[in-house]
Parts: C-alpha cells; structure tokens; sequence
C-alpha cells in the first residue's frame, strides 16, 4: 500500500474527467489500446499503451488492498482476547532496539489511532496520533521510524532534508500525454492516507515547508493552489517525526526548555500529542545493557551478500511459526505482516466509544491539572488539546482489545503514558507558557518584576529613571544585578525599553 511499482496511463474522457483527486485509490474499468509515438510529424515504430476508462469506482473499503484469511482473522481474535496482547505488540515494535519500553507503547497506539468523527455542523475530529520524538543523536530515533514506516499499513518514509513542500503534499506537473497541461502528483502525506508518515529530520525542513504541515496535522487535508489548479486533499494519516537540539546536544541546565532548544516553532509543537524527549545520559547498569544487546545482534545477524548470492537463507523470512516468533530472550512477538494485517482489521471494524467512567477519568485528570497549574501567574498546565489527545489514546487502547467500548483501563494507560512524557519533558511542572513563549517561568518571572520595576519609577519620578536604582530596587525582589543587566540589555534591544543616557532607563 501506499506505493507505486508500475506505472499505466489512463484516458477518461467526458463525464468521467476531473472527478478524482491524486492520492484516490479507485477501480477502473477500461480496454488497453496502443498508439504509435510520433516525431516529426510522422509515426514511429515505438508504440505506448494505454487504458482507455469506461468507469471509475472509489474504493470505499479503508485499508482495502490489506487481505486477511479468516485463519487469520482467528488469529487475531484469539490474541486480541489473550492478557499479554498490549506486551506482545510492544514487544513487536523495533526489537532489534533495546528498552524504551514507554516510547514503543506509545507508538503501538499511534499505529492503531483513535476514531476520526465527523460532527453535525460539518466539523470533524481526527483519530491519528501524532507523536514527536527528541533526541541526542544516536539514540535510535531514525531505526524507530524506519521500523514504523514498514509495519504500518500505507506507512511512508521521508527525511526532512530530501522533502519540500511539493513533496510531503502535492507537485504539479506537465503532462506529456495531454498537450504539456498541468496535473497534480501525490506526495508522502496525500500517499500515507489512513497510514502512516514517518518523517525523519523534522527539523533540518525549510521554514515555508514545514508551514505545510499545518494544515496537514490538524484539519487532515491540503489546500493546492498550482498552476490554476485548485484542489483539496486528504491526509488522514498519524505523523510521526524526529528532531535533532541546534546545539548537537541537549542541555538540561540551560536557562532555555528542551522544546526550545529544537529548531520548531510552538504552533508545530502544540499539534503532537506526544512528545517524548530521548537524551543519551551515562548510567553505568543500562549502558552495559544496552552495549550487549548491541553486540549480540550484530553476531547473530546473517550477512548480506550472502543472502543475495542465496546461499543463505533470509532470517527476517523464516520464524517458527507464520504469525508468531520468539526473540532471543524467549518472549514472544508477532511477524511484520502479521501486525500489519491486525492494524487493519481494528481499522476497518472497530470503532470505540469512551465509556461514562472513562469519560469522568480523563475530565478529572484535566480539571485536577489545570487547577493545580504551574507556580507563576501565567503558566498554563494543560489544554484542550491534551484533552483530546488522552481520548484519542484511550480509544486506541480499546481498538487493541477489539472492544467497542473504551473502559477505565484505557483511559488510565492515557493518562499514565501523558504523565510520563510530560514528565520526561519538564519534570512536575510542566507549562505550556513555557512550550509557547521558548522561556521558563522563572526567566518570564524576573522579565515582569523588571519591567514592573521601570514602569513604575518612571510613573513616580514623571520621567526618566536611573539605572542603579532599578538594579537596587531588583536586588530587593530577589533578582541579583547580573542578571538584571542581562534582562534590561535584552529589553532594549527587543525595543521594550530605551537608554536617553547611559545611567538612566525609560519605557517605550
């Protein structure tokens, strides 16, 4: 799914022409005729074949192309009812990655997705997940996402380097078959509807196209405007997206948060619903972990150029049994296509709803985090967007279950993995002032008492005021002079305040 091995032109003509969109996935009927190529006026013994389309039918089954036996279909029923389904699957997710136990069952939900809904007054909710990871180099973000892309249905991989707008959303292109006119290509994102699109390097993206993705992540759909044409596309797909800090590293005694010291602006930021924040810290117990588990996989591994010479056979092909496998700690996990196939069929039949004590569950968590808010006057703890994240957790969840009802259980696994990552990000207090403003409440703090301090000794001196007094006065709230220097230098040149003489301040 999701890619395009061969190619064949299709004529539709009268009726049938301008009523799909590039990314459709449609049946058509139709008879291939050949048509010599012409040069110079003249027929050439090279001949291209065509369709020419009698009817168009719009595949209105999702995930269609995904056959499932009712073996398995069996299968899947008896797995979904067994108690270590949600540890099967994690399991399943990237084995070849040690740990990070927390990240995988976040991914394992994102794969399943929430229920997408479509309202009264024409508005519609998204079911996809979007989840953002952050990392020191070498932490295996890049091996996840590649994982990803090929267990998903319809799943893409991009990296954000190689991707432009035209790429991730549409291109518009001339038609060779039809007088040099301009039609649309699909990109990743119109390709990936109803899967997945993994984008690696979200941060090395230029600004103009990851402004794209906007619309993309929230609403679902692209609005092309080419070359006279002018279209809308779906992109119902659950992106998942990895980001290098500027400084090659993360530092965690910076005066800047974490989210900050990524190249992404805050309204990209606030649409993932999940950010998991991936450092590479020494710790001596799971570093020796970590360095065995690598080493045993490169000495159990099979080379390569002798599975393509064939005189080794493939392991990635072979396990004990078609659906199941066992890795080298015995636990069990199921085959790529097997999770392919079950993604599926949870996709196409099962649709949650969240049950009255899920419900109470996930407004209690909100209404007891947002009251107990951040220790400054602006900080915010959680919004409304979080809010439908956790339901859209929560119905993952249940979808796993093939429950069509969403119970206590799901919705304290949402709530659990959010405290988590929340956590993982900015510890107790977490702030989404912080997220939106790139300052900690501390910074934004200091920046009010001063600003405070300047408008009011202007107020009563009915003009302007001397620095040192301000620095005095600083020192009094608790704000040492260096740093008061700092901010008043930063005010300046923000244009927030200005210098008539080199000792004395004023507001602009």
């Amino acid at each position: 799914g999701g890619v395009q091995p061969q190619r064949l032109l299709g004529i539709a003509e009268h009726d049938l022409a301008g009523i799909l969109n590039p990314g459709d996935r449609v049946t058509v009927n139709g008879v291939l005729f050949v048509r010599s190529q012409r040069k110079g006026g003249k027929d050439t013994p090279i001949f291209d074949i065509f369709l020419r389309i009698f009817s168009i039918e719009r595949q209105n089954i999702p995930l269609e192309e995904v056959a499932i036996s009712d073996e398995e279909e069996r299968f899947i029923k008896e797995l979904a009812a067994s108690d270590d389904v949600y540890n099967i699957l994690t399991r399943s997710i990237a084995p070849s990655i040690f740990g990070m136990t927390h990240v995988k069952e976040s991914l394992m939900l994102q794969l399943f997705g929430g229920v997408a809904r479509r309202n009264s007054d024409g508005t519609r909710t998204r079911g996809d997940i979007h989840i953002l990871l952050m990392g020191d180099p070498g932490v295996a973000k890049s091996q996840l996402l590649s994982y990803m892309s090929t267990i998903s249905p319809r799943g893409r991989f991009t990296s954000g380097m190689s991707a432009t707008a035209a790429g991730l959303t549409a291109a518009a292109v001339q038609d060779t078959t039809a007088d040099g006119r301009w039609t649309l290509e699909a990109g990743a994102l119109a390709l990936a509807d109803l899967g997945l699109a993994a984008i690696d390097e979200f941060d090395k993206m230029n600004e103009s196209d990851r402004s794209s993705m906007h619309e993309a992540m929230e609403q679902q759909r692209i609005s092309i405007s080419k070359a006279g044409i002018s279209a809308t596309l779906r992109t119902r797909c659950a992106i998942l997206a990895a980001a290098n800090p500027k400084n090659g590293r993360f530092e965690a005694v910076s005066e800047t948060p974490f989210t900050s010291q990524v190249n992404l602006g805050p309204p990209l930021l606030s649409r993932f619903d999940i950010i998991w924040l991936l450092t590479d810290a020494p710790n001596n117990e799971q570093d020796s972990l970590i360095a065995n588990h690598i080493v045993d996989k490169r000495t159990v591994g099979t080379s390569e150029l002798l599975i393509e010479e064939g005189s080794a056979s493939d392991p990635s092909r072979s396990s004990e049994t078609p659906n199941l496998s066992k890795n080298e700690y015995g636990d069990v996990q199921i085959e790529k296509d097997m999770i392919r196939k079950y993604i599926a069929y949870c996709k196409r039949n099962i649709h949650p709803n969240l049950n009255t004590e899920a419900r109470t569950a996930l407004v209690d968590f909100y209404v007891k985090t947002r009251r107990e808010g951040g220790e400054f006057k602006d900080s915010i703890a959680i919004t409304a967007r979080a809010l439908e994240a956790l339901a859209r957790l929560t119905e993952a969840s249940a979808r796993i279950r093939l429950s069509e009802d969403a119970n206590l259980q799901d919705a304290e696994k949402a709530i659990r993995l959010t405290k988590l990552w929340r956590n993982d990000l900015m510890g107790d207090s977490f702030d989404e002032t912080t997220m939106n403003s790139g300052k900690k409440g501390n910074t934004r703090n200091r920046e009010r008492i001063i600003l405070d301090i300047v408008e009011r000794m202007c107020r009563e001196m009915g003009g302007d005021v001397e620095l040192n007094i301000v620095l005095n006065e600083a020192e009094r709230n608790e704000v040492s002079r260096t740093l008061a220097e700092d901010i008043i230098e930063r005010h300046v040149r923000d244009g927030a305040m200005y210098r008539p003489s080199y000792d004395s301040l004023n507001l602009t």
